[in-house]
């Protein structure tokens, strides 16, 4: 019996070694995706949902869900308890229970609280998980995918931030003799409420993200946030108080997140008799800008700490 040569071996019968098949492709029912192609503004947006969604806990366990479910309680239920007293006690004047300065210096150490509960869900969870590579090899950029997540947790925070401060002034209407005719006054006054309500929430959302960006630990960034408030704050207003009325002091409030959103509130909201000099030593649009840049910093900041991903 004749062995096979090297070059005919493991072929079929009647095959010469130049007419051999080295590979061959079979039809498995595979076929093309003949639907819609969504592109960059459907992954920019679907970003944007699913880290609301995370930050919420939905989807997740109870116990996730708890934290914010207690802020947004604290929150409702001073404006329910506001708007009570307003209703039951009519010779109470309309703003001297809360006026919407006090709601917004009220609401700040609750915003605080609810922007280091959900900005570490926003981004230390992809670092953690590494999937921002997953991340980046699709539609989105990192400019995209930091803007969403600004979005995101400023969406969220506005829902304590303007919503409850909006349903506020509209009760209050209501309760005026003349309900139609007050809201027609005070219709500036609601505009100026949702700028200051939105740059608010735009402001601390930022900050909360950007010391995020920097661990892949969310109790780490939760920690940061928290000490980084108190320590910011205790410095800044122990400078002042040591400066006193110099005016080095009034350009250290512009440090101070506090500060700065009291002081656009106050500034812009309340008339000039109701807290003398307090908030009054920069025009309320100068407190406003202030927000707005540190928003760009902390935005170039994130940006800066997702391009060595590459």
């Amino acid at each position: 019996m004749v062995s096979p040569s090297p070059t005919t071996a493991g072929l079929p019968n009647g095959v010469a070694p130049e007419q051999a098949r080295f590979g061959e492709v079979y039809d498995r029912g595979y076929q093309h995706y003949l639907g819609e192609r969504l592109g960059r503004r459907s992954a920019y947006w679907a970003l944007i949902t699913y880290s609301m969604k995370r930050a919420m806990g939905i989807k997740k366990s109870w116990t996730s869900k708890v934290i914010p479910f207690l802020l947004y309680l604290a929150v409702a239920g001073t404006v329910l308890v506001v708007i009570g007293i307003e209703a039951f006690l009519p010779d109470t004047v309309s703003g001297e229970v809360m006026s919407f300065s006090d709601y917004f210096n009220f609401i700040f150490l609750i915003e605080g609280a609810f922007v280091a509960t959900i900005a570490p869900e926003m981004l230390c969870g992809d670092r953690r998980e590494r999937v921002l590579n997953l991340y980046f090899s699709r539609a989105i950029t990192r400019l995209d995918y930091i803007i969403a997540k600004v979005l995101a947790t400023a969406i969220l925070t506005t829902t304590i931030a303007v919503i409850p401060a909006v349903l506020l002034w509209l009760f209050r209407q209501l309760l005026a003799d003349k309900p139609i005719d007050a809201i027609t006054a005070n219709v500036d006054q609601l505009g100026k409420i949702v700028v200051i309500g939105l740059a608010i929430s735009l402001y601390l959302g930022t900050l909360g993200l950007v010391v995020s960006s920097f661990t892949g630990r969310k109790s780490i960034a939760v920690a940061v946030i928290f000490i980084s408030y108190g320590v910011v704050e205790g410095l800044v207003n122990g400078v002042r108080e040591a400066l006193d009325d110099n005016r080095t002091a009034e350009w250290l409030g512009f440090l101070s997140p506090a500060l700065t959103t009291d002081f656009l509130a106050i500034n812009w909201l309340e008339p000039a008799d109701r807290f003398g000099d307090l908030g009054r030593e920069f025009e309320w649009y100068a407190y406003l800008l202030a927000m707005v840049v540190t928003i760009a910093i902390a935005v170039l900041v994130m940006l800066w700490r997702y391009l060595p991903e590459d």
